[in-house]
C-alpha cells in the first residue's frame, strides 16, 4: 500500500532575528516590546510584525533540536526533484510520534506572544495567519477557527480563507467550501484563478486539457468541476473534502510564505508546489549532518496513508470510458497525495458492477464489501494516531451506489446504513454513466470503493441486447426476476474451485416477432502466460479447451426485458483467472456477446 512522502536535503541555517542573538538550549529570548515597537508614543506596526517574525523564526530554529533523530543515511535516487527539494516516495517504517514536551512548551509561548502582538497590530494578515497555523499544527482546530472568526482588521478574504482552513481541519467540509468560495470572490482575480485551477495536482495530460480551454471560461470551469467530481474520495461522505483540501493547502502555503519553517529555507515555489500537491507535513525528524556542520537536516513526512485521488487526463477526456484502474487511488506513481480524515485507509474494492439496459432506463447493480486493512502499519504494535477517533467516527456504517452523468451531475443514488457488504440497485435514465460503489466504516476509519465509467447501452427495438452478467451463489428456487437474485450476488467475482455458481442476465430489444434464440456459454482461462499461449498456438503444448454449453429457446412473446438464470456446476478448475462468456445468436442479426471475468480460488 502507500507509504510516507519524505523531504530531505542539506541546508545551512544561521542565527537571525531583530531582537536577539543565538539562543542557548532551553531559553527563548523575550524582546522588550514596549521599547522596541513604540516610537514617539506611537506603536510602529512594522516593528511589531518584525518582532513577531523574529519570535516565529526562533521557534522554528529551536524546534529542530527536539525532533526525533533519524540515523538512516539518505541514499539512493530521488523519486522527484522539485527546485531545491529531493523527495522520496516509499513504504517506510516512519509513523508520527507525540511531540517532545519542549516543542509543545515553545509553541505555547510563541502563540502567547503572537496573540499579544496581534493586539498591537490588528490589521496584520501575517500574524493572524501564524496564530491560526500554529493552533492547527498543535491539533486545536476549534481554537484556530475561533481566531480566524474574530479576524480583527485583517483583509476579509484572508479571514474567510483561514476560516475555511480551520473548518477543513474540523471535517466541516460544506462550511469550509462556503468560506473558501467567499475568499476567492474577495481576492485578486489572478490569484483566485491560480487557486481554482489545479494544475500542480494533475498529470501532464490533464494540464494539456486545462491549457487548451484556458480562453473558454465556461468550458474550463466544466472541466475543473469534472476533475473535482472524480477526485472526491467518497460520495458517501458529506461535501467534497478533496476540493476543500486543495484550497486549505493553498491557504497553508500562504500562511507559511514569509515565515520560517523547520527546513530553515525561505519559502519558495518548490515548497509551495509540494504543499499544494501533497499537503503539509504530518511529522518531522532530524538527521545529523556529517563533519563539523552545526545544524541538523530536517526531514518532513507526509501522511502514511496518502493516496492519489486526482483523475488522470485520460479519464477526463472520455469519462464514460473510465476503467477501474483509472480511478484507483493506490497508483504507484502518485502526482498528489491525500488521506481523508474520515477514512485514512481507503482501499480498492473489487466488487461487481453490472448494467441491465431496459429501453429508456437502465438498471445498475453493484456489490460492495469493506476491504481488509492490508496497509503497511496495520498489524504493527505501535500507535496509529491517524486511525484514532475523528470526525464522523460515531456515524453508523454506510454503503452507497451512485450513478452520475459524465458532467458530474447526480442521476440517482442508493444509500444504506448499518452494514458494509451486500448489493444495491438503482434505476437511471439510459445514457453514459460514472458509477461509484462504496462501503464506509467511519468507526474503523476505513472504506472501500470501485469507481468506473460506462458508455451508453441502449436496447433498441428488434435488436438483441444483452445485459452484463451478474455472478451469484445458486438459489434454492427458480428466480424469475433480477430483483429476486440480488441477495445472492457474489460480493467479489470469486469462487472456490469445487464451488458451483450461477449467472444472471437479461435480454432486451426482442419480442416483436416469433423466432428462435440460440445461447452459448463458455468458460476459459485468461491468465495463461505468453509462452504458454504461443506454445498452444503452434501445437507445441496442449491448449486448454474452453468449457461450453449451448441451447435454444423461443423468443419472448412480447417486447421488454427477459430475465435468464443459469447454474454452472463446472469440473474442478485450477486456481487462476477465468472469463465466462455468453453469446446470443438470432436469425439475420449479428451475435450479441457479453462476458464477465472471475477468479477461481483454492478450495481451502
Amino acid at each position: 500500500m502507500m507509504g510516507s512522502f519524505a523531504f530531505s536535503f542539506v541546508v545551512v541555517s544561521s542565527c537571525v532575528g531583530a531582537w536577539h542573538s543565538c539562543p542557548r538550549p532551553g531559553t527563548l529570548p523575550r524582546p522588550n516590546y514596549e521599547s522596541a515597537v513604540v516610537v514617539n508614543d506611537t506603536i510602529d506596526v512594522d516593528r511589531v510584525v518584525s518582532a513577531a517574525r523574529a519570535a516565529q523564526a526562533s521557534f522554528e530554529r529551536r524546534r529542530i533540536r527536539y525532533l526525533p533523530i533519524n540515523l538512516d543515511s539518505f541514499g539512493g535516487d530521488c523519486d522527484e526533484i522539485i527546485g531545491r527539494i529531493c523527495t522520496t516516495y516509499s513504504e517506510g517504517e516512519w509513523y508520527p510520534v507525540p511531540e517532545d514536551d519542549e516543542i509543545v512548551r515553545l509553541r505555547t509561548r510563541l502563540l502567547q506572544r503572537l496573540d499579544s502582538m496581534q493586539i498591537l497590530a490588528p490589521e496584520s494578515d501575517w500574524i493572524l495567519g501564524q496564530r491560526v497555523w500554529y493552533r492547527a499544527e498543535a491539533g486545536d482546530a476549534e481554537e484556530a477557527l475561533s481566531v480566524a472568526t474574530q479576524c480583527g482588521g485583517a483583509r476579509p478574504w484572508w479571514c474567510q480563507a483561514l476560516r475555511g482552513f480551520a473548518l477543513q481541519g474540523l471535517g466541516e467540509y460544506h462550511g469550509a467550501l462556503r468560506a473558501f468560495e467567499a475568499a476567492l470572490e474577495g481576492m485578486d482575480p489572478e490569484q483566485a484563478m491560480t487557486w481554482r485551477v489545479p494544475r500542480w495536482s494533475v498529470d501532464s495530460k490533464a494540464r494539456e486539457l486545462l491549457d487548451a480551454v484556458a480562453e473558454q471560461p465556461a468550458v474550463r470551469q466544466a472541466l475543473i468541476d469534472r476533475i473535482w467530481t472524480l477526485a472526491d474520495p467518497l460520495y458517501l461522505a458529506p461535501g467534497n473534502d478533496r476540493l476543500t483540501e486543495h484550497y486549505a493547502r493553498w491557504t497553508a502555503s500562504a500562511m507559511r510564505s514569509g515565515a520560517r519553517n523547520p527546513f530553515l529555507l525561505p519559502w519558495g515555489s518548490d515548497l509551495e508546489q509540494l504543499t499544494v500537491r501533497n499537503g503539509w507535513e504530518m511529522g518531522w525528524e532530524r538527521r545529523p549532518r556529517r563533519g563539523f556542520v552545526p545544524d541538523d537536516d530536517a526531514v518532513g513526512h507526509q501522511h502514511p496513508e496518502g493516496r492519489d485521488f486526482m483523475p488522470p487526463g485520460a479519464a477526463l477526456e472520455r469519462p464514460a470510458e473510465i476503467s477501474v484502474d483509472h480511478l484507483r487511488a493506490d497508483r504507484t506513481s502518485p502526482r498528489s497525495l491525500y488521506a481523508p480524515v474520515y477514512a485514512p485507509v481507503l482501499l480498492p474494492m473489487e466488487g461487481q458492477v453490472a448494467l441491465f439496459p431496459r429501453g429508456e432506463e437502465t438498471v445498475v447493480v453493484a456489490t460492495y464489501f469493506l476491504p481488509e486493512d492490508t496497509t503497511f502499519h496495520a498489524e504493527h504494535g505501535h500507535p496509529l494516531p491517524w486511525m484514532e477517533h475523528g470526525p464522523y467516527a460515531d456515524t453508523p456504517d454506510q454503503v452507497g451506489l451512485f450513478a452520475l452523468q459524465p458532467d458530474g451531475s447526480s442521476i440517482e443514488r442508493a444509500v444504506r446504513s448499518g452494514s458494509t457488504d451486500g448489493t444495491l440497485m438503482v434505476t437511471v435514465p439510459t445514457g453514459p454513466l460514472i458509477i461509484s460503489a462504496e462501503s464506509w466504516a467511519p468507526g474503523r476509519r476505513r472504506a472501500g470503493r470501485v469507481r468506473i465509467g460506462r458508455p451508453e447501452r441502449r436496447a433498441l427495438e428488434d435488436l438483441a441486447t444483452l445485459s452484463d452478467l451478474l455472478l451469484l451463489t445458486p438459489a434454492t428456487y427458480d428466480p424469475k426476476r433480477l430483483e429476486e437474485v440480488l441477495t445472492h450476488a457474489l460480493p467479489r467475482a470469486e469462487v472456490r474451485r469445487h464451488q458451483p455458481f450461477a449467472i444472471a442476465w437479461e435480454v432486451a430489444g426482442l419480442g416483436f416477432r416469433a423466432e428462435t434464440l440460440r445461447f452459448r456459454v463458455s468458460v476459459e482461462r485468461t491468465d495463461r502466460s505468453v509462452l504458454s499461449r504461443i506454445g498452444g498456438f503452434l501445437g507445441l503444448s496442449d491448449r486448454p479447451q474452453p468449457l461450453e454449453l449451448s441451447w435454444s429457446e423461443p423468443s419472448p412473446d412480447r417486447p421488454g426485458h427477459d430475465f435468464h438464470y443459469l447454474v454452472l456446476d463446472l469440473p474442478p478448475l485450477d486456481p487462476g483467472r477465468y472469463e465466462v462468456r455468453l453469446a446470443l445468436s438470432t436469425a439475420d442479426r449479428s451475435d450479441a456477446v457479453t462476458a464477465a471475468g472471475f477468479r477461481v480460488l483454492d478450495s481451502r
